[in-house]
């Protein structure tokens, strides 16, 4: 067996051999730090790329957007995760999208969120605000990105930047907001020639949802639906007991009265959620859920059943984008 033995070293020497050790760390310090990763000064970037943006959404007469630290740290956290793995996309090697890395950094799903990112090879090291501004033009240029720096229902904003002298540049651009109300098909309206969407109370709301599902039913040669004050009342106490607004798994047949109890027994629902679609209820968004129920094989023929005779819609808002909707159905 081979054994080592430690030697003592005179207190010259030591001084000696910590000051060589230092200058060869500081030099590895040096190395790393020349050849890894640059973001310039993000507070002064960020700060540049609101800037830039708000001014192009000013001259199409769109509100300013504000910074946001949920959105600035997923949109930092994907420009150094493609530079680190090497990559180019929305989603990431696991399959990870932007709402992905938004809700990861404590954002809400009930929020419409959008990306922007770019890409550059000869773009100087580290960025500053020409950078920034070569950024914003290209993405300006681009319609698909254009559509996101000028889309209706934003109110945040969130910007990221990392390169290497080796791999490029990466930039990111995110955003999130309220959103605004789903079309029928399911298309966010985009406020540019969009026929106007109207805010409507409870029994217009009602009436609506009815009048649709009811054209439906004509159509497949079943009796038109009734409505029923009593189903909706239940289907919003149901919608007010969900938890921050996720209502999809409580019943509105717990909120009937004795009397609905006695008047009925075959009941039956559907619902529907909704993320990004505006902040107060529209007759846009009773068309979008009757609509998506429709289009569902199960939901459609729960709402066309010829033993359903009256109906009763309820909807509610959470104020931050999400929307929630139960369609409440009973037969004699």
């Amino acid at each position: 067996m081979t054994k080592f033995a430690r030697t003592s070293l005179p207190p010259a020497t030591r001084r000696l051999a910590a000051i060589a050790a230092a200058g060869l760390l500081a030099c590895l310090i040096a190395v790393r730090a020349a050849s890894g990763m640059e973001t310039g000064d993000l507070a002064t970037l960020r700060t540049a790329a609101l800037d830039l943006l708000n001014q192009d959404r000013r001259e199409h007469d769109l509100p300013p957007l504000e910074l946001d630290d949920t959105l600035d740290e997923a949109a930092q956290n994907h420009a150094e995760d493609m530079l680190r793995r090497d990559y180019y996309s929305h989603t990431s090697p696991e399959g990870e999208t932007v709402m992905d890395r938004y809700r990861a950094a404590g954002g809400s799903s009930s929020r419409v969120v959008a990306e922007n990112i770019a890409r550059c090879e000869g773009c100087p090291l580290p960025p500053d605000r020409s950078t920034v501004e070569q950024l914003q033009q290209g993405w300006m240029n681009s319609p698909e990105h254009r559509r996101n720096i000028l889309a209706h229902g934003l109110e945040r904003f969130g910007f990221g930047i990392a390169g290497d002298a080796g791999q490029g540049l990466y930039a990111v651009q995110n955003f999130a907001g309220a959103g605004t109300p789903r079309r029928a098909g399911g298309e966010a309206a985009s406020g540019r020639g969009d026929a106007p969407t109207r805010r409507i109370g409870p029994e217009e709301r009602q009436a609506l949802a009815l009048d649709l599902i009811n054209r439906a039913r004509g159509e497949d040669g079943v009796e038109p639906l009734s409505g029923a004050p009593a189903l909706a009342e239940a289907g919003r106490e149901a919608l007010d007991e969900g938890e921050n607004g996720q209502p999809l798994d409580v019943s509105p047949f717990n909120h009937l009265t004795p009397d609905a109890r006695a008047r009925w027994r075959d009941f039956s629902s559907v619902a529907g959620r909704c993320g990004g679609c505006g902040t107060e209820p529209t007759d846009a968004d009773v068309r979008f859920f009757v609509g998506q129920w429709l289009d569902q094989a199960d939901y459609r023929r729960t709402l066309l059943d010829p033993a359903h005779t009256h109906g009763g819609f309820a909807m509610a808002a959470d104020g931050s984008g999400g929307k929630v909707a139960l369609m409440t159905l009973a037969g004699p």
